[in-house]
């Protein structure tokens, strides 16, 4: 199944034809080469790092990109960082790492309340004008996406637990999974598994 966008480190030059790319600065400050599962620890301040690379991006309109945040951050501005989305041109958002990679509970599983901050504030950036894609890595936060997003959310980015074995690199391709009876389009990181795998349908 052909690629269709990728996790980018480096905001890419606008072109014609470009497919949808997520804007991850923050992976500059892993190692390279190292597994994908390093962005659920407590390492780096994510947002802060995109939030900085966000002051030196040309700029202009930049269709199809998405800025990974982590959106369950205590301390984040976040009206600072509408203003410096907008700034820098970029009107898409997604939830990445997501919540119920980061927020386990003592025996492992993941745990709600965390979705549940993601999704409002999900809802607070819709209701500025951007758009959403939404990372997941069970069948019912999707679901609950799909809910509760409506048609602000413009795709789902299938994240599984073994995608977090992916190693870190400037580029990590996005795989279409089609729409698979749904009106939503869908995507993921984990090219064999995950574009064999039902996606939940509405």
């Amino acid at each position: 199944m052909a690629a269709v966008g990728k996790l980018a480190t480096l905001l890419p030059v606008a072109r014609k034809g470009a497919s949808l790319e997520i804007y991850a600065p923050s992976l500059r400050s892993l190692p390279k080469g190292s597994m994908l599962v390093m962005t659920t620890l407590p390492i780096i301040d994510w947002n802060d790092c995109l939030l900085r690379d966000l002051q030196t991006v040309p700029k202009g309109r930049h269709t199809d990109i998405y800025a990974a945040i982590m959106m369950i951050d205590p301390f984040a501005c976040w009206e600072d960082f509408a203003e410096a989305l907008k700034n820098a041109g970029i009107l898409g958002v997604i939830n990445f790492p997501p919540a119920s990679m980061i927020e386990r509970s003592m025996a492992g599983e993941p745990v709600d309340t965390g979705q549940e901050l993601e999704l409002r504030r999900m809802e607070w950036f819709t209701s500025l004008g951007f758009k959403t894609l939404f990372a997941a890595a069970e069948d019912s936060e999707i679901i609950s996406a799909e809910r509760r997003l409506g048609s602000d959310l413009h795709g789902v980015v299938y994240l599984p637990e073994k995608a977090l074995e992916l190693r870190i690199c400037d580029e990590m391709e996005l795989v279409s999974l089609g729409q698979q009876g749904s009106s939503m389009p869908k995507f993921a990181l984990l090219d064999e598994t995950a574009s064999k795998r039902p996606v939940p349908q509405n």
